[in-house]
């Protein structure tokens, strides 16, 4: 029989155990599935997974984000294949059965009561697409497939308190990169919230002094990471003086740089001048999709004169998140090996934040939550 320790490092790598993840960890909690921008326009809808799950995201008539079962009610194909646009109907390629952009279910081609096509009883008002909870936050995305979870807002308090004095309404989308890592999920917000690799790994970041410079940020087991004192002056990635930064902010706050993970898969960055979300997708147990979006203030996320200044900052992201995936596919590469279970304890100064991601994820993967 497996440890503790050892089951917990089985979840890098057991296809069991990211079943398991699916069940009590993503369809528990709310999952952010990335930008809300991929549904620009009323009639939007794309396929997209969450706890190992077939859903639909789509902007419907009225201009709202919602989620549906991609699953036709008719015998459980599924209905969106492929993104589209501006579409009243969605149509399951099966049998023909229509969807609106309400869920609702709009045809049901040679299925009728009135020939006995169709069962006597059938009501079409009961085989609508099947809803789920969705929340739109700051451009990004949430769902929340057992429809338990707290409310959303009350699952974002930490955050919302703690950036009171930002107008976060003042950002807009002006950046976004797509990477892709040969590694566990897990290992990818781990990684983000370790600062005891950067003068190794980063070394365009600064030295050590530098790495150190830092305050544990652990909220409510909801949020995971550490507020970079001067890392809004003193970071290469965060020098877009030209940039208009936000006012009403302290001391403190015009030259800090908060670096989050808000569980169970969203990363950030905020700082006075940007903001960066980043959705991580799973895509097994050994593999993952992360969507990076960049967020600036007022005119400054469209602004053409502003264009060079933009493109730096995602790039300069882009980098350091491209130095980390050579170190996550060598965690990956050992995950299997018992002696990844007997590693030691983690720094309580360097990894403080690492380590309660982990003891959460733990909790929630022995159903002690």
């Amino acid at each position: 029989m497996r440890s503790q320790q050892e089951q917990l490092y089985a979840a890098y790598h057991d296809p069991a155990l990211y079943e398991r993840e699916n069940d009590v960890l993503f369809a528990r909690s709310w999952v952010n599935t990335g930008s809300a921008s991929r549904m620009a326009s009323p009639g939007d809808a794309i396929p997209v997974t969450v706890a190992g799950l077939p859903l639909i995201l789509l902007r419907d008539e009225n201009g709202c984000i919602r989620g549906f079962h991609n699953v036709c009610r008719h015998r459980g194909a599924r209905v969106l294949r492929v993104p589209c646009q501006g579409e009243k109907l969605l149509h399951c390629a099966y049998h023909g059965w229509a969807y609106g952009m309400d869920g609702g279910l709009r045809g049901t081609p040679h299925w009728k009561t009135g020939d006995r096509s169709a069962p006597a009883d059938f009501d079409p008002q009961h085989y609508g697409l099947e809803p789920v909870r969705v929340a739109v936050w700051l451009d990004q995305v949430f769902v929340n497939i057992d429809g338990k979870a707290p409310k959303f807002e009350q699952f974002v308090a930490p955050l919302t308190s703690r950036w009171q004095s930002y107008d976060l309404s003042r950002f807009s989308l002006g950046q976004q990169r797509t990477l892709t890592a040969d590694a566990n999920w897990k290992f990818v917000i781990e990684n983000y919230l370790d600062t005891y690799h950067l003068p190794m790994v980063h070394p365009q970041l600064g030295d050590v002094v530098a790495a150190r410079r830092f305050t544990d940020v652990n909220i409510d087991d909801t949020v995971f990471g550490i507020c970079y004192t001067t890392g809004a002056a003193d970071k290469p990635k965060s020098s877009g003086q030209h940039l208009r930064q936000f006012d009403r902010l302290s001391d403190a706050q015009q030259v800090s740089q908060d670096i989050l993970a808000l569980y169970p898969n969203t990363l950030i960055e905020l700082q006075p001048r940007h903001m960066m979300m980043v959705a991580i997708e799973p895509d097994g147990p050994a593999r993952c999709t992360e969507h990076l979006n960049f967020y600036f203030i007022d005119e400054d996320a469209t602004d053409p004169k502003l264009a060079d200044e933009r493109h730096r900052t995602a790039e300069a992201w882009c980098e350091i998140m491209n130095q980390d995936i050579e170190v996550l596919e060598d965690l990956q590469a050992a995950a299997h090996s018992p002696t990844a279970s007997r590693a030691s304890d983690m720094s309580p100064v360097w990894e403080q934040g690492t380590a309660a991601f982990r003891s959460r994820v733990a909790r929630a993967l022995l159903d002690q939550e």
